[in-house]
């Protein structure tokens, strides 16, 4: 295998992408620094895919394949960018409510800004760049036309989107509810509608999301279901299931009713509540 930086080259934006996570890593970790506000990536995360996709499109010639990527991740972006500004992700003192909790508990500014530096911004920059460039990839390599593929993996993108979106609007209507002290938010957290079947069906839907952007890339030539561009879907995974760990716990000790819908209730893959632990 190539060593990681020959994967991009100054043909179809290998450079540019380079460059713009260069200094995403960069003024991502020195506003956290200076301001203590982490979530400098989190305001990034619906943008930079899309931008990424753009730069190839821009750079490459002219493709079906490629443009309908772009538009399935500007999609993407677009939408769960409004999903952040509504909960005002974007104001200069939005953060996410985790990053104080594990600063809290951390208890050492070195530690935790080295954690800034090397996971926060540089990990989430490259991971950012890496989910979107199955892209890069079928602009750099030679590939079958548009074929039935493409229409499959689009409609799953479709579908999944869909759920991702129904949930995040489920969850929106559900805190507006429970402002209002509406009595069926009483326990505290969502166990209706989509989250009956999964504790989490949104971030589910976006893990199955970007491994169907990945397949898009099974229409290179030669034929192979493994390329290098996986790095980003499996760590994508990786991160997620390992926030949800972590939201889980502090979810947990703050309504006890959750210990037991975390016993009938899938973690992830929609299912059928039961009673015992999926």
């Amino acid at each position: 295998m190539m060593h990681p930086f020959l994967w991009f080259n100054e043909n179809n934006g290998g450079t540019y992408l380079l460059t713009v996570v260069t200094i995403s890593s960069i003024v991502c970790f020195v506003l956290g620094f200076i301001t203590q506000n982490h979530s400098q990536v989190d305001k990034l995360w619906s943008l930079l895919p899309p931008i990424y996709c753009l730069i190839v499109v821009l750079s490459s010639p002219l493709q079906p394949r490629l443009l309908l990527m772009n538009a399935l991740a500007w999609m993407w972006g677009i939408r769960l960018s409004y999903n952040f500004a509504r909960k005002d992700g974007y104001t200069w003192s939005g953060e996410d409510y985790r990053w104080p909790i594990l600063r809290k508990k951390i208890n050492n500014r070195f530690l935790f800004e080295l954690f800034n530096l090397t996971f926060i911004s540089i990990f989430q920059n490259i991971l950012l760049l890496f989910i979107a460039c199955p892209i890069y990839y079928i602009a750099s390599h030679r590939t079958a036309p548009l074929n039935s593929w493409d229409l499959v993996c689009t409609l799953a993108f479709l579908f999944l989107f869909t759920i991702e979106v129904t949930a995040d609007q489920q969850q929106w209507n559900f805190h507006g509810d429970k402002k209002a002290n509406k009595p069926w938010t009483k326990d505290g957290f969502l166990q209706q509608g989509l989250f009956k079947y999964s504790r989490h069906p949104n971030f589910f839907s976006e893990i199955c999301l970007w491994w169907v952007f990945y397949a898009f890339t099974f229409s290179v030539q030669p034929f192979s279901y493994i390329n290098w561009t996986i790095l980003g879907t499996l760590s994508l995974t990786l991160l997620i299931n390992g926030s949800t760990t972590f939201t889980e716990a502090i979810t947990s000790e703050k309504y006890p009713k959750y210990k037991q819908y975390q016993k009938t209730t899938s973690r992830l893959i929609p299912w059928l509540p039961s009673k015992k632990v999926h």
